[in-house]
């Protein structure tokens, strides 16, 4: 599969390709002939042409230029997209540089909205992009900072922070990167600051200068096409100089144009150190009489204000202004803690970085699949009901001192206080009150930690199952590596205490607490009735007689429905309960209902635990993708 990263530029624009599995970066495709192609389109003779020839041939008509910065302001630029997507469309296909079946990938700002966005997706479907992909242009620069051999920055600065400036002809866009996370760019990114606006200011100087300036201003006023053709003219004399600068200080460009309008006028094109310096120091119209170089230095200094909890440990810049040494200063001195790298061939880098961002899609797309194919609920449900055996043991014994101190006792004790009239009230009120304590945020207290342990203790086969993936999908293992958090945490895997509220464990409880309960009154079992003090001694003959006349089980039964009274209540019960032998006896019959692997314990918990495990695959997986939006 390949990959087509389109760069539609205000000012130039770029397509490289990529091929999944070929080892090789992406390679910049020549668009009518030129590799970074000028964002311009016109007509000749009735067909779109496209960059250089649209405004050298003398027969081209209906020049447009700068128009993609004003896509979100002015309806009219539309049709202007399609026209010019729709040229580079067919100029790749008339040099067979694209097949059937290649993605496409295109940037955008990354200030424009989701409805921007999908207003240009739009768009480049009626030019004829196939099911086009539409993400931010500072994405790809991540992408491409990460995975280009030239640029080589290391992966784990990329990944505590990082910040992308993107200058190109019409914005200064930013991406604030933080563990590989784009996050912030809604607060400032998509300034409407770059390049485009020297090129405007370097034109009107020279027309100013002219001993033609009346003729070239009525020009200017009169012609859009010779208006773009003159705008971009300075641009290139611009881009020259600022390329040379950054080799030969004493650089001097110049360039002499001829227009030919109403008669022939010439027009002198310059630019040295001195005349860039007055350039981007000059109060600009179009920022509020602001100079360039103040702009660019309150957008960055904004930038480090928005960025100062975690300041960006490497600033990237990429765009084709950011060849300019000024910017290049700028950045270093507002950003001085902080490695400062620029792009090789800038004005390629958003291109490259759209097809490293088609791959990377399509790839993790693949490993979603496998993931969800491979670990599935059944082989995960597997590993947790094998491992029960290792879970029992805490449970119940957070459950039965549970059960004991929140739910018996208080029950108990309302009853000898005559609150409760009967046993069995107090055996409804015993299984209310274990339910809601089960349901309580104390339960959940007390069995997380237990739960906790458990699930740790199941990572080693869980990993195994992931790691294979990793490795077949390029993914590095690091990113899918299972840490189960306790408390609330992120990438908690956890089993909500309400998990375990089957009927037949709660049931369990009651009925031993209630024998236990029985035994005590009615003297049998080989329990002793008298505890201690006189009450106690006065309820043993009482009931001991009784016992004498009807018998155990009769006596039991009766117990059950009679009102006591509560002298005979007021037996030491608690004491009884607290005993390590009822403790054990506890234990032994919950242990018992639990470990069934076929049980209504082994099913919550094992089912319990796989969603949740399911779920938390499904994050982790989500993270590893490095989802910049």
């Amino acid at each position: 599969m390949r990959f087509i990263g389109f760069d539609m530029g205000d000012g130039e624009s770029a397509v490289s390709v990529f091929e999944q599995g070929s080892g090789i970066e992406p390679i910049i495709l020549p668009v009518a002939g030129s590799r970074s192609l000028l964002t311009a389109v016109g007509r000749l003779r009735g067909e779109i042409v496209v960059g250089e020839r649209a405004y050298t041939d003398v027969l081209a008509e209906d020049l447009s230029v700068r128009f993609k910065s004003r896509f979100t302001y002015d309806p009219a630029s539309y049709d202007t997209v399609v026209l010019f997507a729709r040229g580079v469309l067919t100029a790749l296909r008339d040099a067979a540089s694209i097949q059937e079946g290649d993605v496409f990938v295109v940037g955008c700002p990354a200030g424009w909205n989701a409805a921007c966005r999908r207003r240009y997706h739009d768009l480049l479907v009626r030019a004829g992009f196939p099911t086009p992909q539409v993400i931010s242009e500072s994405r790809a620069a991540f992408l491409y900072a990460k995975y280009a051999k030239t640029v080589a920055l290391d992966i784990d600065v990329l990944r505590e922070s990082a910040l992308v400036i993107d200058i190109g002809s019409s914005t200064l866009d930013f991406a604030y990167i933080v563990d590989g996370r784009e996050t912030g760019v809604g607060t400032f990114g998509e300034i409407q600051l770059g390049g485009g606006l020297l090129d405007a200011e370097l034109l009107k100087r020279a027309v100013e200068r002219s001993r033609q300036k009346e003729e070239l201003q009525r020009v200017l006023r009169e012609s859009k096409s010779w208006h773009s053709y003159l705008e971009i003219q300075a641009r290139k004399v611009k881009e020259q100089f600022f390329t040379l600068e950054a080799t030969d200080p004493h650089a001097v460009v110049k360039k002499q144009v001829r227009v030919f309008y109403d008669g022939v006028q010439k027009l002198l094109l310059e630019l040295d150190a001195q005349e860039a310096a007055t350039l981007v120091d000059a109060p600009l119209d179009a920022l509020g009489g602001t100079s360039f170089a103040q702009a660019l230095r309150d957008a960055l200094t904004h930038a480090r204000h928005i960025t100062r909890e975690n300041p960006p440990k490497v600033v990237l810049l990429t765009g084709g202004a950011s060849r300019m040494g000024m910017f290049q200063e700028q950045c270093r001195e507002i950003f001085a803690d902080a490695v400062v790298v620029s792009c090789p061939e800038p004005e390629f880098s958003i291109a490259k970085g759209l097809a490293y961002a088609g791959w990377i899609d399509e790839n993790m797309r693949e490993f979603r699949q496998a993931i969800a194919r491979e670990i599935t609920d059944e082989r995960v449900s597997g590993i947790a009901r094998d491992a029960l055996p290792q879970l029992t043991p805490g449970v119940v014994d957070a459950l039965v001192e549970l059960a004991l101190q929140e739910a018996a006792l208080p029950a108990v004790f309302q009853w000898k206080r005559g609150e409760i009239d009967t046993l069995e009230d107090l055996t409804r009120q015993m299984q209310r009150r274990m339910e809601e304590v089960l349901a309580s945020s104390l339960a959940q207290e007390v069995l997380e930690p237990v739960v906790a342990r458990w699930v740790e203790g199941l990572t080693g086969q869980l990993q195994a199952m992931v790691d294979p993936i990793c490795d077949r999908y390029q993914v590095p293992r690091r990113e899918m590596r299972l840490s189960f958090a306790q408390r609330g945490e992120a990438g908690k895997v956890s089993i909500e205490a309400r998990e375990l509220m089957g009927l037949n464990l709660i049931g369990a409880l009651v009925a031993i607490v209630m024998s236990v309960l029985s035994a005590l009154l009615c003297g049998g079992s080989g329990v002793a009735l008298i505890a201690t003090g006189p009450v106690g001694f006065l309820a043993g003959l009482a009931v001991g007689a009784v016992m004498a006349v009807l018998g155990l089980t009769a006596v039991s039964g009766a117990l059950m429905k009679a009102r006591l009274p509560k002298v005979l209540r007021w037996v030491n019960v608690e004491k009884r309960m607290g005993s390590e032998s009822v403790k054990k006896s506890l234990r032994e019959a919950l242990a018992k209902e639990i470990a069934a692997k076929n049980g209504a314990f082994a099913q919550q918990v094992v089912s319990g635990f796989t969603r949740s495990f399911q779920q938390y695959l499904h994050q982790l997986t989500q993270a590893a993708e490095i989802p910049i939006q």
